[in-house]
């Protein structure tokens, strides 16, 4: 079909449920980053209770809450790109290569929630 002959695109609610699911997901790395967080002020106390000089577990932790913390950044930055994307207007979305995502983002997204999920296991088994 050629593109003069193409209906034009309704996008009905897409933009919102690709918003609230971005929402969604931003989130609950919020929630892994807040429990990472506190896990590593924790270790940096000594409330976490075990031995004196643990030095191996405030720096594990460490690690893992500056992990957490980029690739939660590194998601807002994504969501933002993709909704700002879709609600520019269904003008703007016409041409197929604009209405599915970029592949760079997708893979950047993938990789942030792989690598927040590695720092959360990580800092569960440094005894979060």
């Amino acid at each position: 079909m050629a593109p003069s002959e193409r209906p034009a695109r309704d996008p009905g609610l897409q933009p919102e449920r690709t918003a609230l699911s971005w929402r969604r997901t931003i989130m609950s790395a919020i929630a892994a980053d807040i429990l990472i967080w506190r896990g590593w002020f924790q270790a940096l106390t000594g409330a976490g209770g075990g031995a004196a000089d643990n030095t191996a577990q405030v720096v594990g932790m460490g690690v893992c809450a500056s992990v957490a913390a980029l690739t939660t950044i590194i998601l807002v930055l994504c969501a933002v790109a993709r909704i700002k994307v879709l609600h520019s207007g269904t003008a703007a979305l016409e041409s197929e290569a604009r209405i599915a995502a970029p592949a760079l983002t997708l893979r950047t997204a993938s990789a942030a929630i792989v690598a927040l999920a590695a720092a959360t296991v990580s800092a569960i088994a440094l005894g979060m």
